[in-house]
């Protein structure tokens, strides 16, 4: 099922598709006193916006709540997650997963289910005769994460809802930390209380957009600024809620509203942002520039000439080169002679969707002497959101001494499109 057809609405009662799942008694048996509970770990441990990893913490609530004997089963592979579950829970069973199939019947068979953030563990549950099927609130579950995704049966009298702060798949190690900081802040909540924040959220209305591999595509009126949805959802666990809760549309509807009254950032400040010595020349001016492929969006025909627009002196465009969506999309630059670079400073484009800036991310900057053997300068961190000219947040790095270089190349370590608007480059020229 693809997003816009992930619809209540578009659903006949689950005794209707029955016969299109033919139900297989499972060779694994799960008692009724047994609490199943789902996992789903494998490429989200990467980090997918839509599939946050649900908090153990939540696991060990409803354990303690229902008194029932938890089994896990699902995606059991060794990590870092999975090793601290089975630690938090010595006593409990675990059924790795053993095939498609074979844990779709596996989850049916249950009498107690608690769902992993996945639409295949949502359809086993909703077509299983379980009593009771736990849903936490949480990725695009949640009706402020994707609102065009609508997966909560509230007539369904087998549900009860945990209610999350919005929160965004990130990678395994932010994912632990992070649900160390929301420990406890998820909440009950009733089936009328779910259909009110399906049907009349947000309360406070704001003009809305479409979305995009689970982020929001509006960007800010009015005065252009960088704004990192998931960096501000995640450091802000009081506005999360709030969002969840039904009052803002989004982290940024939530920060023009009252985030900037509370003093809250939009973005994450880069570390250790140095300060670049401006009266220096800009060496990348007007030198020759080419890329790793034009794109149907490119100002430029040929790759050098669309890469050339990212040094001609103006970083307040609205773009200047622009990739083609390939691995690992590269630019460079040919300062054309050897340099002691000091500094330099990368425009993302302004006025454009976060989920669009945030491809630059991680940037990889690298240097050479002669095109050919490269020296890593510095990169991002994954997911740090770097803005424009208009914003006043580009990117900024700054050599603790001088790098002989005539070579400079900027790549994303991924399949992905790579767009600027801007590069300068700071220094002297060999003499």
């Amino acid at each position: 099922m693809a997003d816009h057809l992930q619809r209540m609405e578009f659903l006949e009662p689950p005794h209707v598709y029955q016969p299109l799942f033919p139900y297989s008694p499972p060779s694994r048996k799960i008692g009724e006193s047994d609490l199943l509970i789902n996992v789903r770990t494998a490429e989200i441990l990467q980090g997918v916006p839509h599939y946050p990893l649900v908090p153990i913490e939540f696991y060990e609530d409803v354990v303690a709540s229902t008194g029932l004997n938890p089994v896990f089963v699902g995606q059991l592979g060794d990590s870092e997650y999975v090793r601290e579950l089975k630690s938090r829970f010595p006593k409990a069973v675990f059924h790795d997963s053993q095939g498609a199939r074979a844990d779709f019947d596996l989850l049916r068979s249950a009498k107690n289910i608690v769902v992993a953030v996945s639409t295949f563990s949502w359809l086993a549950a909703w077509l299983s005769r379980a009593q009771t099927i736990f849903l936490p609130l949480s990725g695009f579950y949640n009706p402020a994460h994707h609102r065009e995704i609508d997966l909560l049966p509230v007539d369904d009298i087998r549900y009860r809802y945990f209610l999350f702060p919005l929160n965004y798949g990130l990678p395994e190690q932010q994912s632990l930390e992070y649900h160390q900081r929301i420990s406890g802040r998820w909440k009950e909540i009733s089936r009328n209380q779910v259909a009110l924040l399906k049907t009349a959220a947000p309360f406070l209305r704001v003009p809305r957009e479409n979305y995009d591999n689970g982020l929001p595509t509006r960007t800010a009126q009015g005065s252009a600024i960088t704004f990192d949805s998931v960096w501000y959802a995640h450091r802000y666990i009081d506005a999360a809620m709030e969002i969840s809760e039904g009052w803002f549309e989004d982290p940024l509807h939530h920060y023009l509203e009252v985030g900037r009254l509370r003093g809250y950032q939009p973005v994450r400040e880069l570390e250790a942002q140095p300060r670049i010595d401006l009266s220096l020349p800009n060496l990348a001016l007007n030198k020759r520039a080419t890329q790793s492929s034009v794109s149907q969006w490119s100002n430029g025909r040929t790759v050098e000439e669309d890469a050339g627009n990212a040094v001609n002196g103006n970083p307040a465009k609205a773009l200047g080169f622009h990739t083609n969506n390939t691995e690992n999309p590269w630019w460079m630059v040919d300062l054309e002679q050897l340099a002691q670079v000091l500094a330099i400073r990368i425009f993302n484009r302004d006025n454009i969707p976060e989920w669009m800036q945030r491809r630059a991310s991680p940037l990889i900057v690298e240097g050479s002497t002669d095109g050919e053997q490269w020296t890593l300068l510095f990169r991002t961190g994954p997911g740090q959101v770097f803005g424009g000219c208009s914003s006043g947040r580009p990117l900024l790095w700054s050599a603790e001494e001088p790098v002989l270089i005539r070579f400079v190349r900027i790549s994303i370590p991924r399949r992905e499109y790579l767009h600027l608007s801007e590069v300068e480059v700071y220094g002297h020229f060999q003499c």
